[in-house]
């Protein structure tokens, strides 16, 4: 299950986008995390270490929107980049963004992963976080989860959280 936008932790303060084109041969949804990769392209952020953000949406670089999925069906939020590629994304970057994502195992699977302020990274498919990989309060990780998600309509083990390794903020 992809990240998903809950609310600003500045309630005065709008989420920060940027555009940027997806790297070449590789398949994106709206709500995967993502870096710059050493091409100077967005890729998919994996597990472990700084990235830029979540992708927010999808469009051409003539900004019309996309009407297939890059494998010859229809868009559906996925994504799948040709070689020379130039298909951008539109990234939320702010350490202010709350999202809502799931745990990769059962909070508390592992000693303190139940705990909240715990730091976690990504699983490789940098659609979820890896509960195996949490991290005490004060130590780093790709992201801080702040709590369990309340909302009812959240999949079962949905947590919030915020970026904490940014590649702006190193």
């Amino acid at each position: 299950m992809p990240f998903i936008y809950k609310k600003s932790f500045n309630a005065n303060q709008e989420r920060v986008l940027i555009e940027k084109t997806l790297k070449d041969s590789t398949t994106f949804t709206v709500g995967d995390a993502v870096k710059i990769d050493t091409d100077n392209r967005l890729a998919l952020w994996g597990a472990g270490g700084a990235g830029l953000g979540i992708i927010v949406e999808m469009r051409k670089a003539d900004g019309s929107p996309l009407t297939d999925n890059g494998a010859g069906a229809d868009y559906t939020n996925t994504y799948t980049t040709p070689a020379s590629n130039t298909v951008v994304a539109v990234i939320d970057v702010s350490k202010q963004s709350v999202y809502s994502v799931t745990l990769d195992a059962a909070r508390g699977t592992t000693a303190g992963s139940d705990d909240d302020f715990t730091n976690f990274d990504l699983v490789a498919a940098s659609d979820q976080l890896d509960e195996s990989s949490v991290q005490v309060a004060g130590s780093t990780a790709s992201f801080c989860v702040i709590g369990t998600d309340p909302d009812t309509l959240a999949p079962a083990n949905s947590v919030l959280c915020v970026i904490q390794e940014s590649q702006l903020s190193i």
